[in-house]
């Protein structure tokens, strides 16, 4: 299972809860592949309030609670 919510504005304006298509390895995979889905959501958003004409005008947060997922993440090879 892997989920995220999005604020904006301090307000609740998106979630997902669901079960991953694919069997992770590790609780890491696991996460990071949640990461993965978060940030395409998260671009979609962005993308969707800029249309409207209250696009972000500071970078957006993306919160991740496993240590290992996080370090995946930042390893740029």
């Amino acid at each position: 299972m892997s989920g995220y919510f999005m604020f904006v504005g301090g307000n609740l304006v998106t979630w997902r809860s669901k079960k991953q298509k694919v069997v992770s390895r590790s609780s890491a995979e696991a996460e990071y592949r949640g990461i993965a889905q978060g940030v395409c959501e998260l671009l979609c958003l962005r993308r969707l309030l800029r249309d409207l004409g209250f696009g972000p005008h500071k970078p957006m947060d993306l919160y991740c609670d496993n240590k290992a997922a996080i370090a995946i993440a930042h390893n740029s090879v």
